[in-house]
């Protein structure tokens, strides 16, 4: 069997899933339909809705990236995106300014939450995210606590299939193609203890309402 490239397994993935996602998701819809709003195992089925639909949307995005189409835009309330994904990971969020951005909402979350899972995995306790925007770009610092990166291994970091901790080596990959996906970037930039992600990503054109 041919083995599939690192940089194309997100859209593999993405083809591969969506149809299961989809059955997935019209059950569930199908079981919540039977719940009354006030049946305890309502709640339970309905965060399994959200995360079928989320899961739905990554799959899509990825199709799409794929194929070579444009991300789909909207415009967003970028401290609100980060503000799910803080709660996910119980990380610290502080946010300075307005930040508003066009941008696709679910891969937003899943570049951010990827850069929190990375996080973690290196064994650091706290995690930072800071968000500030100027010169018409928002800008991003996720910064942890960890083990750190060696300063010979952070030009490596995003590339498909590298990975220092012996991973699958897609998730900064991930985090550098949806950025790169927006218009923007990623860098990252080791600390004395720990690592700073640094994301720039540009300001949605002034006057355009938010979600």
């Amino acid at each position: 069997m041919t083995a599939v490239a690192p940089e194309r397994l997100a859209g593999v993935l993405g083809h591969e899933l969506r149809n299961p996602l989809a059955s997935a998701l019209m059950g569930a819809l199908a079981a919540r339909e039977l719940l009354d709003d006030d049946d305890p195992r309502a709640g339970l089925v309905d965060g399994v809705v959200r995360d079928l639909q989320r899961a739905a949307a990554l799959a899509d995005g990825w199709l799409a990236q794929a194929r070579g189409l444009a991300v789909a835009r909207r415009p967003l309330d970028l401290a609100a995106v980060l503000a799910v994904v803080a709660a996910r990971h119980g990380a610290e969020l502080t946010v300075a300014g307005t930040a508003s951005v066009e941008g696709d909402a679910a891969r937003l979350e899943r570049l951010f939450d990827n850069l929190c899972e990375n996080a973690r995995r290196s064994g650091a306790r706290r995690v930072r995210i800071d968000l500030r925007s100027g010169s018409g770009d928002c800008i991003v610092a996720v910064e942890d606590d960890g083990r750190g990166i060696a300063a010979a291994d952070a030009a490596r970091l995003f590339e498909p299939g590298w990975s220092a901790t012996g991973g699958a080596g897609l998730g900064l990959h991930v985090v550098a193609t949806t950025a790169a996906a927006h218009g923007g970037e990623v860098a990252c930039a080791p600390m004395p203890q720990g690592a700073r992600f640094t994301v720039r990503l540009p300001a949605a054109v002034a006057g355009v309402a938010t979600a």
